[in-house]
């Protein structure tokens, strides 16, 4: 009989690619990858992986039996949730992602909030951006992932909520003078800082601003919060920001909601077949009591 653990083994290899790169994934080491694979492909009676270098392909045997291991994870999952339903109490161990700037605003409260309410739910966190969580939901590495809609998330076959709105704010230094009926095309001409080079939110101003009908003068790509804004308050330039990423920092900022309003979505995703787990049930009504607390901070 296959063991459903090698399949899952399989199906990691398949989403990275490469022996070493499934072995981290796993927390195994590369030859007991290679080791269980290999007893995997003796119960199959078939090759299922292909050698090319470093990297590693299915066979038309091996991807037959990664879509039948979807299947059943699916149905194993959905026989844990509801035995979990039986159960008087919330516990099990659970593993969260979030983009960084929910873990760092949102995130710690709610969790101190699960902590003191389920002592029994063990709660492991991972600070992914949305397509790296979408990724590893799917993958089975994570049971619950907050995103944004900045970007198309696909996200058929997960249960998605919405847990609130994070409105897009422009951030200019102390010292100036903006009218109350401002558009951002009114701000073609400024200097911007903008977060790192290639990250989501980047490439999203970039693109709100070219379709405000010009292309940003970066002046400055920064990875962390408080340089963005030491170099706004210093007069650099100007910051497009979330809300949420903002949140009291604004001393000597001149914050205003530009037209038309921009903002993003605020999701957690799920897989469908954990839908009646309770542990998940309490976590997604934390996360979204933490929120709606945030918002009206």
């Amino acid at each position: 009989m296959l063991d459903i653990r090698r399949l899952q083994i399989l199906k990691t290899l398949a989403l990275e690619g490469t022996m070493t790169a499934a072995a981290t994934k796993l927390h195994m080491t590369t030859s007991a990858v290679s080791q269980q694979l290999a007893v995997l492909e003796r119960e199959a009676g078939l090759a299922l992986l292909v050698r090319a270098g470093r990297n590693v392909r299915l066979t038309e045997a091996g991807a037959m039996l990664v879509d039948h291991y979807a299947r059943i994870a699916t149905e194993v999952e959905a026989a844990e949730a509801n035995l979990k339903k039986l159960q008087t109490d919330v516990r099990g161990r659970l593993s969260i992602s979030a983009f960084p700037s929910f873990c760092s605003t949102v995130l710690p409260s709610a969790l101190m909030s699960l902590h003191a309410g389920y002592p029994r739910l063990e709660l492991t966190v991972s600070d992914l951006e949305p397509f790296e969580s979408v990724a590893q939901l799917r993958a089975g590495h994570i049971d619950v992932a907050v995103v944004d809609d900045l970007h198309d998330i696909q996200d058929e076959g997960l249960v998605k909520t919405i847990l609130g709105r994070d409105e897009i704010i422009l951030c200019l230094p102390g010292d100036r003078q903006v009218s109350t009926d401002a558009t951002l095309s009114d701000f073609a001409d400024e200097r911007w800082i903008l977060d790192q080079e290639g990250s989501v939110f980047e490439q999203f101003v970039r693109q709100t601003c070219r379709n405000a009908g010009f292309e940003p003068n970066v002046v400055a790509n920064c990875r962390n919060l408080m340089a963005m804004l030491g170099l706004v308050r210093g007069g650099l330039g100007v910051a497009l920001m979330s809300e949420l990423n903002l949140g009291r920092e604004t001393e000597d900022l001149v914050v205003r909601r530009v037209d038309p309003g921009y903002g993003r979505n605020i999701i957690v995703l799920h897989r469908a077949a954990s839908r009646e787990s309770p542990a998940i049930a309490a976590v997604v009504s934390e996360l979204r009591k933490g929120t709606d607390a945030r918002a009206t901070a």
